[in-house]
């Protein structure tokens, strides 16, 4: 398929969170949900955060759409809608498999998600704690099911199983749960930099492959960069060939081989690339036209 035919045309903006992780971070469910939502957020998959109030939710989300940079989530973002709202007539009316982050208070809003999306795409609901205290560092399924009920009464639970692929780094998870018994102050950098570095990690592999693609025609007055047809059998051969640093799950090497294939094919699939990939067309676009003029 041709990237222009994938690529859209809306400007994409910088991005900065409007709170930090020391001030939110007591609202996560557990440390390990930080992998759980990063991976739903690198392929934009619809995600809801259930919270007591709004400015937790809202805080809560524009930390997850500054977890994933460089990579932009590509659904639709609204940090705290009500029933009334007119992103739930407008979404419904584009279709009901259209991804987006919502931040919500209401469960009854929530079960109203729910029963008009696609059973295909499931949400994956993210229910804050009440942020009395520190968050634990697992939870299992059962537990968080009772955290649900007990925390926001009347919230309907999913039961549907994400799985993941991405293997939570059990020395970092123990190093920020230190840093938020210790009140350390460098907690929100330390997390932004580690999924900022975790994002970097899981592009190389794009950046490699692209650098075999690129060609540079030369215009007057700039110069245009231009990729071929993107062909996801070409890059996952190349993935195959050259690996990636991203620590993926199994027991075995060829179980990680596996995760890892079914991650990045499903980022291929995902609106998560195109976007990316219009970003970086958009900045080596002017990147080479300032080179040119200098």
């Amino acid at each position: 398929m041709a990237i222009s035919e994938k690529l859209s045309t809306s400007p994409i903006y910088a991005y900065q969170p409007v709170t930090s992780w020391d001030k939110i971070i007591h609202y996560m469910p557990s440390l390990w949900d930080l992998y759980k939502v990063f991976e739903r957020m690198l392929l934009s998959e619809s995600v809801v955060v259930l919270a007591r109030n709004p400015q937790a939710c809202s805080e809560v989300i524009s930390a997850l759409v500054d977890l994933i940079r460089p990579i932009p989530y590509a659904g639709d973002c609204r940090p705290y809608v009500i029933m009334q709202s007119e992103f739930l007539a407008s979404n419904f009316d584009q279709g009901p498999n259209r991804n987006f982050i919502v931040g919500i208070t209401n469960p009854f809003l929530l079960k109203r998600l729910m029963a008009q999306l696609d059973e295909s795409k499931p949400l994956y609901v993210l229910y804050l704690r009440d942020g009395q205290s520190p968050p634990p560092l697992k939870v299992d399924k059962h537990r968080r099911q009772s955290h649900a009920s007990s925390e926001l009464p009347g919230s309907p639970v999913p039961y549907t199983h994400f799985k993941s692929f991405i293997r939570p780094d059990h020395t970092f998870l123990s190093s920020i749960d230190m840093m938020i018994a210790n009140r350390d102050p460098s907690l929100s950098p330390t997390i932004r930099r580690h999924f900022s570095l975790l994002a970097a990690q899981f592009l190389a592999p794009f950046i490699r492959y692209f650098a075999t693609l690129m060609s540079t025609v030369v215009t007057s007055p700039g110069g245009n960069l231009n990729y071929h047809n993107f062909s996801e059998s070409d890059f996952m051969k190349n993935l195959a060939q050259h690996g990636s640093s991203v620590p993926c799950k199994g027991n075995s090497a060829l179980a990680r081989h596996k995760s890892r294939d079914a991650l990045y094919s499903a980022f291929c699939r995902s609106p998560s690339f195109y976007s990316w990939l219009e970003m970086k067309l958009s900045l080596e676009k002017e990147a080479s036209a300032g080179l040119f003029r200098s």
